[in-house]
């Protein structure tokens, strides 16, 4: 009996965004989203005076490193209406996990930037979360 091993999505490509169909129609959420939308279950559970789990209380400040809930969500929302008519949810999501600062890191890591932007835009575009995950982290 023998194996294929070839790889389950060998016909998806970082650079074009082909994620496949299990990513079609989802949103990419960043860190700060996260932390976000536990924040507000942790408020949902004490409003209806349930336990709020000990672990998820952990994830929330470990995903933001800040325990300011309206900071996080003003500069997510500014982030993503920036972004929003220029990069795809992915992009977002992954220049604002990952911290980067110079060109040549983002488009190592997300292929696809260098397939839509140049350079100068890129490095704006860092800039710009630069600025933002600042505002959340102070």
């Amino acid at each position: 009996m023998a194996f294929s091993f070839r790889p389950l999505m060998e016909s998806n490509d970082a650079v074009e965004l082909n994620s496949g169909e299990d990513f079609e129609n989802n949103t990419c959420l960043s860190k700060a989203e996260v932390a976000i939308f536990l924040d507000k279950q942790k408020i949902n559970y004490v409003e209806q005076k349930k336990m709020f789990a000990s672990g998820s209380k952990k994830c929330k400040t470990r995903f933001t490193g800040t325990k300011d809930p309206v900071a996080n969500q003003a500069a997510v929302i500014e982030l993503r209406d920036r972004s929003r008519l220029s990069m795809e949810e992915f992009e977002i999501a992954s220049l604002s996990n990952l911290y980067l600062e110079e060109v040549e890191e983002a488009v190592a890591l997300i292929p696809s930037l260098s397939q839509h932007f140049t350079d100068h835009e890129i490095e704006e575009m860092l800039g710009v979360i630069s600025l933002l995950m600042a505002q959340m982290f102070h």
